[in-house]
Formats: structure tokens, sequence, C-alpha cells
């Protein structure tokens, strides 16, 4: 069984894990089709597991989350049963595990309905959360004093994970973060089964602003995973919710941003959730303002901004926009308009490029790029992007003399990252243009990064190792040591030894010390070599004789001879 990792979303899956360990898989079996399994959550959700060759191909949970074709947790925590089963033998069809519930409710079935009654007020009383959980099931109605109670359960999980100062540490972080998210669950799912949608909303938010302002070591990733859990919540209540419900989420939404609710990286769930899930037309109508207001504040530059969506990462504000305004069916002529209006962002260019490539009108594409190519001559990385689009272009119409001129303004002119666009210059140069050209590719500045690639594909070892030669650093050095070492020996040798003994008068630590070992022994593999390392060794001793831990790694790397 391989790959099935991959079909959740990473708190999903964790939220599955979590199940999984906690024992709520139950009635695990083979079928033909493949597994079948009953996980206990606020109810208990029939899970069926289809395999082909060792490979999920579909899957089926009976909870609300998975009935709009979503991968749950409950399909998480028996993927991960079954994997441990399968290392350990156990899952034959038709076996089952011993079921504890099945006792469990045998004996709750055989007692009398006075003692039972009487046995849950008694550990009512004595659990907190069994008390709140009863509260919030059966309760006739959920008011002020129940939400109180469900804030305080939220309250006291804070106090039983942080220390006196409210700080949650690594060794507890995650594990809170799985409680709160557990409890969330738990909670909110009741509210929703009772259509108490915004008491459900009231919880979600409750638990959001406390990860949302926690002082945590959050390595793992907790407060992310929590924020998910509280998205999907949202998402849960908006969709099963009344429209005046709707309307009071939305202003909520509105009204929480940018006032300090959650430390300032959780509210982009908070935009996101505003922006990508409220699709009404006047909620709409209303993103296009609130769009419009971080579009216009970009009145410089090129970039008209992004919005972070956890979901869907960074998107672009100006195609956002233009999204929402063909969602609201805005006329073509006026969604045309707005594109001319704001001709000044990147965004809108490319948008227009792409259209006619697709449609195949080049000459426009053409006239498009070059025009970007000025507007955004301050952009490198742009104006290299629209280069490389014209070359294909002219590459693709055979059009040889566009193509050579717009490869030697790419080489000449945009930062080089790889050899990809110099060859395909040289493939349309003569001997004598090519010479000039590979002068004036080695003293460009754009073409820092790719100067040795370039001069190792080019056969110029000599021109390679005067370079290596002005370099303080090794790195380049180790890189094409191979090749040079073959033609000059003793020069790469040399610098070696130039380098170790400039390093050992700046190093002072351990660690420095073993890589200048390795150097030190690497020098012996070279014609020469072994002297030159027993030169180097005495002169260290004499030298840094009271450098203890230097002495010390010298002794390991067997130059403690005198």
């Amino acid at each position: 069984m391989s790959g099935w990792k991959e079909l959740f979303r990473e708190h999903i899956l964790a939220r599955g894990e979590a199940y999984y360990y906690g024992g709520a898989v139950q009635e695990l079996h083979k079928t033909e089709q493949g597994y079948h399994a009953v996980v206990e959550g606020t109810e208990d959700y029939e899970v069926d597991i289809g395999m082909n060759e060792g490979r999920v191909h579909e899957m089926y949970c009976s909870c609300p989350y998975a009935e709009d074709g979503n991968h749950c947790k409950h399909m998480a925590a028996v993927l991960f049963e079954i994997e441990e089963q399968n290392e350990e033998g156990l899952l034959t069809e038709e076996t089952c595990p011993n079921d504890p519930e099945k006792e469990v409710e045998a004996i709750i079935e055989s007692i009398p309905e006075k003692e039972l009654r009487s046995f849950v007020k008694m550990i009512a009383s004595q659990d907190s959360e069994i008390c709140n959980k009863l509260m919030t099931r059966y309760s006739a109605k959920i008011d002020e004093k129940q939400m109180d109670r469900l804030k305080q359960g939220v309250d006291q999980l804070v106090g039983q994970y942080s220390d006196r100062s409210g700080y949650v540490d690594y060794r507890n972080a995650l594990d809170f973060c799985w409680t709160l998210e557990n409890y969330l669950e738990d909670k909110a799912d009741i509210l929703i089964e009772r259509k108490n949608y915004r008491q459900a909303f009231e919880l979600t938010n409750y638990v959001f602003k406390t990860i949302g302002k926690m002082e945590m070591d959050d390595s793992d990733g907790g407060t992310a995973q929590v924020a998910n859990v509280c998205y999907d919540k949202w998402k849960e209540i908006l969709e099963n919710c009344s429209e005046d419900e709707k309307n009071e989420m939305f202003s909520w939404f509105k009204s929480h941003l940018s006032c300090g609710y959650v430390i300032d990286y959780m509210e982009d769930y908070m935009e996101d959730f505003l922006i990508n899930e409220f699709r009404s037309r006047e909620m709409s109508e209303e993103k296009l303002k609130y769009l419009d207001e971080r579009i216009e504040k970009q009145t410089a530059s090129t970039d008209c901004g992004s919005t972070w969506s956890a979901h869907y990462g960074y998107e672009n504000n100006i195609v956002k926009r233009l999204e929402l305004m063909e969602l609201l069916d805005f006329s073509a002529e006026t969604i045309r308009e707005y594109r001319r209006e704001h001709w000044r962002f990147s965004a809108v260019r490319e948008l227009e490029i792409q259209e006619n490539l697709d449609n195949g009108n080049l000459d426009e594409a053409i006239r498009i790029l070059q025009e970007s190519k000025i507007l955004d001559k301050g952009y490198p990385g742009l104006v290299a992007w629209y280069s490389d689009q014209l070359i294909s272009i002219y590459e693709t119409r055979s059009d040889k003399e566009a193509y050579k001129k717009e490869l030697l303004y790419y080489v000449f002119e945009c930062p080089q990252n790889n050899l990809v666009h110099i060859y395909k210059l040289k493939a349309v140069c003569t001997d004598k243009e090519w010479d000039k050209y590979k002068e004036e590719i080695l003293k460009s500045p754009g073409s820092y990064s790719i100067r040795y690639p370039f001069m190792e594909k080019e056969g110029m070892y000599e021109r390679m190792l005067e370079c290596l030669k002005k370099e303080t650093f090794i790195y380049n050095l180790d890189k094409y040591e191979k090749v040079l070492k073959k033609k000059f020996p003793e020069q790469v040798r040399d610098m070696y030894i130039s380098y170790l003994y400039y390093e050992s008068e700046r190093t002072s630590n351990r660690t420095r010390y073993r890589e200048l070992m390795k150097y030190l022994k690497k020098i012996q593999r070279y014609p020469g070599g072994k002297e030159k390392a027993s030169e180097i060794a005495k002169n260290w001793r004499a030298v840094y004789y009271r450098r203890k831990a230097m002495m010390d790694e010298m002794r390991k790397a067997g130059f403690d001879a005198v």
C-alpha cells in the first residue's frame, strides 16, 4: 500500500493520525473491494476504502465533511490502521479486532434506567468536560451561560499546556494544538448538528483568537493546523446557515481584519476566507471595493500586490478583481476598459499576452511584449520573461533576424541563470562573432552567476584557473577541482595551500579545524603533496601550539608527527 498520504491535506492527515493513535478505528476488516471500518467521532462514521493493486482508488465516509467529495480525517485514520495491521499480518478477510465498544454497549443496556441516570449525574459532576458535552448536546437552548462554559473549556486547555506566563513550550505545543483542535471538532460539530450556527461560529472564532494570539514554540506548525480546522469549520457553517447568518459572518470578517484580533500572519486566514468563500452578488461587490483599495495603493508600481490565501497561495489582486468582474457578469467592454485603465500593472499585460498567444495573435503579443520591456525596465525578472517569450515567438516564426536580435538582447541585457539562451545565440553566430560575444559574456555583470559553467563548456580552463586564484572562498575551486586537477595539478595544489594558510589565521573553533584537516589530507593526494602537507602541519604546530582543539584535530587526522 503506497502513495495514500498524498491524497490528504497536511492538517487532515495529522488529525487522522491523532484519531488512529487515540484508538478511534473500530471493526476494521477486509472486504472484496478493500476494507471497511467504523471510526468513533462526534458520532460513529462508516468508512470504506477501495483498493486496486495495492493503491487506494476509492474512499467513502458517512461524515458531513466527506459528503462534498473531501478526503476526511476518518479515512486517514483507517488507512493508518490498515498500514499498521498489514505490517503485523493481522488483517485477513472477514477478520475483526476486538470491539470494546460492543462490550460497553452491552453493559450500558443492562443498567437500570434510574441507576444509569444517577451514574451519568455523578460523572458529569466530577468531569467538567463530560458536563460540557452533555450541556452542549442536550440542553434545550445554547445560551450565553453555556457559551461561557465552552470558552472556559478552551481556557482550561491553555492553562493545562502553558507555563505560569502563558507560554507553551516545544514539548507541549503539538499536543496542545491537537487537543485544542479535537475540542473544537467535538463541540462545534454538535452545535452544527443542532443547527446552532451562530454559536458554532462564536466558538470557532474564540479558538481561532486563542491560537492566533498564543505565545508558543510553534516549530511543528501546530498553529497552522488549528487555523486550518477553524477555516474548515467556518466553511461548514457558511454552507449550512441562513442568509442572515451569512451576512453576519461577512460583517464579522470585514470588521475583524487589521484590528489586532490575531497576530498579523494569522489574519491571512481571515482575509483568505473573506475573499474566497463569500460568493453572493452583494458580498462579491463588497470584495471588489476591498480589492480596489489594495490595488489603488500601488500607484507608482508595476506590481498591484497580492492577497495571501492559506489554501491557494499568493493571488494577484488585479487578477482576482477581474475574475470577480466576470463572476458578476460585467460586460466584455467594461472588463476591457478596466484593463486599459490599469495597463501599468504587469499582471494585466501578462493576461493580454497569454490570451493573444492562445488565440494565435502573435503580432499583438509581440507588440505588448516589446511595450512591456520598456514599461517594466526597472524589473529585470519581468523583462527577462518578456524577452524569453519574444525569443520563443520568433523561433516559431523562423524570423531569423528578429530571433538573433532578441537573443543578443536577452544575453547582454538580462540576468543569466543558465546557458540555454547563450548557446542558442552561439548556434546562429559565425565563429568570428562568437569569439567576440564570448569575451563580452564573460565581462557582462548579468553573466556573473554562469561564468564558471560557461568557461568549462568552452574549455577555457586557464581562464577559469586565473579567476579562481582571485577568489577568497573555496566553493568554486572544490566544484571544478576534478577537471582542473588533471590539467594543472601543481597550481590547484598551491591554491589549496594558500587557502589553508589564509583560513588558519582566522579559524577558532573545532568544526572549522576539522574542515581544515580535510583539505590538508586532500593536498596529500597531489604531486609533492605529502611533503607540502607535512610542512603546513609543522608550521601549525609551531605557530598555533596553544590552540588545544586544533592540535587535537591534527592528531586525529594523523598529523601529530614531529
